[in-house]
């Protein structure tokens, strides 16, 4: 009696070891398109295993998109496929599901569009897979689509978005955006415009730029960016001609003489040269367009013309006025100096005061933390100094400003261990400010390793002030406990340690 119900239980045991396998190993069918699969979706692919597409019209059109190490093209014209509409077919068809099931078969496909005006489309994958659908009219709401995945013969419902772009025209398979680039990988800018001008930035920095022409000096990091972003975000509003081999006519576009020719050099790959040719003449006033050639490309574009009113701004207007380079919230240490009073007063404090950042707490030069805000406010002070005007960019002397015995000097090094230091001069004419009392006190600047002076306003020395204050404060509390700690070893009978060679304890 126990050894069969031994022997039941052992059954038992087997077979659910046995259903268990069956479910781990034996994956799910694919979907057999039943109505009962209509959750399952139709096609299920990576979208990074798309590797081809083609679009069989019923114009008898075919369009063939194809992925090469360079990026995806249109096949036989070489030309660059839309980016756009590859994503798209990638995002709307890799996990596509019906909305419903229309019939199991029919004898009349022209009733649903997918006879002979039917779109074919084919999907070919990394690993040679093909997935294959016709492409059918909209259904009477207008709301879903009639298509067909093939091999199969049943016919179903799908979002007008899955399906409905195959039939757009055959401009929207090309890539519009002709200039497109990456601007972190952007190190340089040369540009000839009309009337003989030049613009000339290259990188300086992560985050910096300089002007080398017309102007030698730094610029707004902004400003480069959106130099760049002019020509980065070009769209072809219109495919003009695509020229033949030989070159073909320029000279008809104002492309053999252009308007402008920008130049863009980059750390891994071959420079970008852009010519802006002759105004189109059927664009609007409101919307005006030129003709546009990158070189090496045989497709003249019809793109807007305003791309280039950054580019003939004035070039003051790029002057960086955050002229120190540096990030507040990046300096680590300041060593900052007052060398006499600032308002001529014997209670104005002077002398050194030297901070550190360690574990993003400040220390003093003696490595004890420092109560309050002080310390960073003196470095978001002292990096963050904006130009309110540029002064004198080549000066032959320094006196005028106060700066050949500045009042003030501020050293200060950031995380990528650069080093700047800051020189404070006199007093310069202070800004009347609407709505203000009292004018703005300012007073000149410079960098000591850069020619160019500068008005900023005085609120740094006003911080610097508090430092020297508190750093006063400390000492004086540190002599007080000093005295207290020897008084009371005095007492106690506790001989004073003898001083080291520097006459330290």
């Amino acid at each position: 009696m126990m050894k069969a119900f031994r022997g039941t239980i052992l059954a038992a045991v087997v077979l659910i070891a046995a259903l268990i396998l069956v479910k781990v190993f034996d994956p799910a069918p694919p979907p057999t398109n039943k109505r009962g699969d209509l959750e399952r979706p139709l096609f299920t692919f990576e979208k990074q295993e798309l590797v081809r597409i083609v679009v069989e019209r019923p114009d008898g059109v075919t369009v063939a998109l194809k992925e090469t190490p360079a990026g995806w093209i249109i096949e036989d014209s070489g030309f660059t496929a839309s980016r756009t509409m590859v994503n798209r077919v990638k995002h709307q068809l890799h996990d596509l599901t019906a909305r419903a099931m229309v019939v199991e078969a029919t004898d009349d496909l022209a009733l649903y569009g997918l006879g002979k005006q039917a779109i074919t489309v084919t999907l070919t994958l990394r690993d040679g897979r093909e997935i294959k659908l016709r492409a059918g009219d909209p259904n009477p709401s207008a709301v879903s689509y009639y298509i067909q995945p093939l091999p199969g013969d049943a016919i179903y419902t799908v979002k007008k978005a899955a399906v409905d772009y195959y039939s757009l025209s055959l401009e929207e398979f090309r890539e519009r955006r002709f200039a497109s680039f990456e601007t972190k990988d952007v190190s340089g800018l040369e540009a000839e415009l009309e009337g003989g001008r030049r613009l000339k930035i290259q990188r300086a920095g992560e985050q910096s730029w300089d002007m080398l022409e017309p102007t030698a000096m730094a610029i707004n990091a902004d400003d480069a960016k959106s130099l760049l972003g002019r020509v980065t975000i070009l769209k072809a509003q219109r495919f003009v001609e695509d020229l033949p081999e030989t070159g073909g006519d320029l000279a008809k576009y104002g492309l053999d003489t252009p308007r402008a020719r920008i130049t863009l050099t980059f750390g891994g790959r071959d420079p970008l040269t852009l010519r802006v040719g002759d105004r189109v003449p059927d664009s609007t006033a409101d919307e005006p367009l030129a003709y546009m050639l990158v070189e090496g490309d045989r497709t003249v574009y019809a793109a807007r013309d305003a791309l280039l009113e950054d580019f003939n701004a004035d070039t003051k207007s790029f002057r960086l006025r955050r002229f120190s380079r540096m990030e507040g919230l990046e300096v680590t240490q300041i060593s900052a100096t007052m060398f006499r009073p600032a308002d001529g007063q014997p209670d104005d404090p002077t002398g050194l005061v030297t901070l550190k950042s360690v574990a993003d707490v400040w220390q003093w030069g003696d490595g004890q933390p420092v109560s309050g805000s002080t310390p960073r406010r003196l470095a978001m002070r002292a990096a963050g100094l904006d130009a309110e005007e540029f002064v004198d960019d080549a000066p032959t002397s320094l006196a005028r400003y106060g700066l050949d015995d500045p009042l003030a000097s501020i050293t200060m090094t950031d995380t990528s261990g650069r080093t700047i230091t800051l020189l404070i001069g006199k007093d310069g004419p202070a800004r009347e400010q609407e709505g203000e009392e009292r004018p703005i006190p300012r007073v000149y600047a410079k960098l000591a390793e850069e020619a160019p002076v500068y008005l900023v306003e005085r609120s740094v020395l006003e911080v610097l002030e508090d430092a020297l204050r508190e750093q006063s404060r400390k000492s004086d509390k540190d002599s007080d406990k000093a005295l207290r700690r020897e008084a009371i070893d005095e007492e106690r009978g506790v001989e004073a340690p003898a001083p080291g060679p520097d006459g330290a304890e």
